[in-house]
């Protein structure tokens, strides 16, 4: 089974290394009943279709780009596929920079 699970994303700051680096984090969202679909396919493309959708929402509703500082100030979400129907946080554990 394929799960479609939608998590508010936000970027996080990694540390001063290079000039600044960020990544991207994801928290499920409260409420939300992850999609089941057994074909892969279907589940990739509901997925695209989804993330497409929150695109158009977030550039007709929300102040700032998912990328600017200042997008603490909107919601972003994002849209993803895994193989369990029990939504986790991401990343699991913060990255390090190398």
């Amino acid at each position: 089974m394929y799960y479609v699970h939608k998590n508010q994303v936000a970027q996080q700051y990694g540390g001063p290394e290079e000039g600044g680096w960020w990544f991207d984090s994801g928290t499920p969202v409260e409420g939300w009943i992850p999609i089941p679909f057994e074909d892969e396919e279907e589940a990739y493309a509901k997925c695209r279709e989804l993330n497409a959708q929150e695109r158009e929402r977030a550039k007709a509703e929300e102040d700032y780009e998912y990328t600017s500082v200042l997008s603490y100030r909107s919601t972003h979400y994002d849209y993803s596929i895994t193989e369990s129907s029990i939504p986790v946080p991401f990343p699991e554990e913060r990255p390090h920079y190398e």
